[in-house]
């Protein structure tokens, strides 16, 4: 029988998702493999094969690719949203919370290689635009929460007014993805969190008033 697991969206917003252990196990597995060999060679059977059973087995649980992509990236974006939604209602200034959603950030990628691949890697979405414009979507809803909580630092005088949000998260958020990207290169050579930590303490030194 197929899933009943629907993306349901209302005003841009996806709803909290519920996903049994083996969607979550079918949607790890094809993360895996867009991470090893690209989102053109994620298909039903692939994913089948990495998990050992059937196609049919797949199709009991997603109804086709596009699903299992799709619920992907929801929750990526569930994860960003609970996490921001965290943040906003943590005391203390504005740059502790910016840097408590760029650590979480970190610490995942540092769990899941995998993760960091192909959330970190837009171009595996390019070729699809549903795909890209649901990643552009995800990325502009966090983005927007993000710079209001840069605007609200420097309008209490905690983050620097002399340049503007757009520049300050362009740079926080700039150096982020460089940072994970140049760890993937390398094939994961170095640790992430702690050069993640030496370029936060960076930012803050230039960043402060």
């Amino acid at each position: 029988e197929a899933s009943c697991l629907r993306i349901l969206q209302h005003g841009g917003r996806t709803d909290k998702m519920t996903l049994t252990p083996r969607q979550h196990e079918i949607v790890d597995a094809a993360m895996t493999l867009i991470a090893e060999k690209g989102i053109q060679n994620l298909t039903i059977k692939n994913i089948a094969t990495r998990m050992g059973f059937s196609e049919p087995a797949v199709y009991r649980h997603f109804d086709s690719k596009y699903d299992i992509v799709m619920t992907l990236l929801s929750r990526f974006e569930e994860h960003g949203n609970q996490l921001l939604q965290e943040v906003r209602e943590q005391e203390g200034p504005a740059l502790k919370k910016i840097e408590t959603f760029i650590f979480d950030r970190y610490k995942r990628c540092s769990a899941n290689p995998d993760l960091a691949k192909v959330m970190f890697s837009e171009e595996h979405f390019q070729g699809d635009s549903r795909f890209s414009e649901r990643m552009m979507g995800i990325m502009r809803r966090h983005s927007e929460e993000v710079y209001a909580i840069i605007a609200e630092g420097q309008e209490k005088g905690e983050i620097r007014k002399d340049v503007s949000a757009t520049a300050v998260f362009r740079t926080l958020f700039g150096a982020v993805r460089l940072l994970v990207k140049q760890w993937c290169l390398s094939g994961f050579a170095f640790d992430l969190v702690s050069e993640g930590s030496s370029l936060w303490s960076a930012h803050q030194l230039m960043l402060k008033p």
